[in-house]
């Protein structure tokens, strides 16, 4: 029997059945760990008071981890987080407060990542990074006012395309998108290419995210086109929306893999949304597979996913409605704020259904 075989045979048996959180979570995984991790793993082990070298480790677990949502991998990072916290000089260290922040940021824990960046702060004033990671969060949380004073205080400290950067995306959350949007543009085209990659990369992702709220969808993956490969999962949603979410295109055949790759759920319910009206669907019972399991769990991390698969997926107003607004009272995203609405339409022509 295949993967996906025992999947389905795990979705009949879960409501008969007292299932750990770790089996419900159940995630086909790579079979090996890439040699990066176990490099660091080796060492960490052998030095596990070493704040040097767990925030190398959390740093790469997290790289990987936005590009296959392992939950194995993700595991491993809150273990070392759990431990490396209790460190005396984990509050003073500021690479692990950092890393520390990113995980907890990763896992929607915005609150805890925020003390820790404001603890970077008091430690080196004008640290860029986490100057970015709290304009970031707080856009996430729907504060635009903070993100913006927090853009701002970076003036004077660092390279102007940086700020001003920072700012437009502030600016594309307003009442003039477009207007940001150009402006972001143009500072893209005038950008030197040998600058900062991490910034390049950064740049190009709010282009393209704002490209899609203007429903700029050609334009999205010209942007998309120039990130390094392999695409985060961030990246492959914003990909695969700028085909769904234009009626003149359809995903192209090339970005739907074969019925026995392994997926990611976020990737998957946009998958079986591209076979609507096919005749092939494996990523569509896959994918009902996978939401029932999420549901069963209550799992808020994965609310968005959730709200998408019964509002574009397979609609069900109530429950649409239900996971969009669970996920928006964590995350206040643009794309988010749509999903809500989206979910909460398709319910307006019922009576009994309220929003």
């Amino acid at each position: 029997m295949n993967w996906r075989g025992v999947l389905v045979l795990a979705g009949l048996l879960v409501s008969t059945q007292a299932f750990s959180e770790e089996e419900i979570l159940w995630q086909p995984e790579v079979a090996t760990v890439p040699s990066e991790i176990a490099e660091l793993e080796l060492q960490y082990q052998q030095q596990t008071d070493s704040l040097v070298l767990a925030s190398p480790l959390v740093e790469v677990y997290l790289n990987f981890i936005r590009r296959s949502d392992s939950h194995d991998l993700l595991q491993r990072a809150k273990e070392v987080q759990s431990t490396a916290s209790e460190h005396p000089d984990a509050s003073e260290n500021i690479p692990w407060l950092l890393a520390s922040a990113d995980l907890y940021q990763y896992q929607h824990n915005f609150n805890d990542a925020r003390v820790l960046l404001l603890q970077v702060l008091e430690l080196d004033s004008s640290h860029l990074r986490a100057s970015l990671m709290l304009a970031r969060i707080a856009l996430a949380q729907g504060l635009e006012e903070e993100a913006r004073t927090t853009c701002s205080e970076l003036f004077g400290d660092h390279a102007l395309g940086v700020v001003l950067t920072c700012l437009l995306e502030v600016e594309g959350r307003g009442d003039y998108p477009q207007q940001a949007y150009n402006q972001l543009k143009q500072l893209q085209q005038r950008s030197n290419s040998s600058a900062d990659s991490h910034i390049r990369h950064w740049r190009l992702q709010i282009l393209a995210e704002q490209a899609l709220l203007l429903e700029l969808y050609s334009e999205t993956r010209q942007w998309l086109a120039q990130l390094p490969q392999p695409l985060s999962i961030v990246e492959r949603k914003l990909l695969l929306d700028s085909y769904l979410f234009d009626e003149s295109s359809s995903v192209p055949q090339e970005l739907i893999p074969s019925c026995e790759a392994q997926e990611v759920d976020a990737i998957a319910i946009r998958l079986a949304r591209a076979q609507q009206g096919s005749n092939e669907t494996c990523w569509s019972d896959y994918a009902q597979e996978r939401i029932q399991i999420r549901e069963i769990r209550g799992d808020r991390l994965h609310s968005a996913d959730i709200a998408y698969y019964y509002t574009y997926v397979k609609p069900q107003p109530e429950m649409a409605f239900r996971w969009a607004n669970i996920n928006y009272s964590v995350a206040k995203e643009p794309l988010d704020e749509i999903l809500l609405m989206d979910a909460r339409n398709l319910g307006s022509q019922s009576s009994d259904f309220g929003g």
